[in-house]
């Protein structure tokens, strides 16, 4: 028998594989979906709740231009 192939060696491999085909079949279909492009509701829903809704973006552009022409401002009148 072949020990050492690359870095790992055969009988670690087959081992690899035999544990990942029982967890699967015992897993079911959920762990199937997932691992196949299913969607994690719980984790969609997290992070739908921290997207920003489309005007919160208009509105902090916004407030970062005031607060740029504010500096600006007070930039020059320091300076002279």
């Amino acid at each position: 028998m072949a020990k050492v192939q690359g870095e790992g060696d055969y009988e670690s491999a087959r081992r690899y594989n035999a544990r990942t085909s029982r967890f699967v079949k015992k897993a079911g279909a959920k762990a199937t979906q997932r691992a196949t492009g299913g969607v994690d509701q719980a984790a969609l829903r997290k992070a739908k709740s921290k997207a920003k809704a489309g005007g919160q973006d208009a509105r902090d552009a916004a407030i970062l231009t005031r607060l740029e022409k504010k500096r600006a401002k007070r930039g020059r009148s320091r300076a002279h």
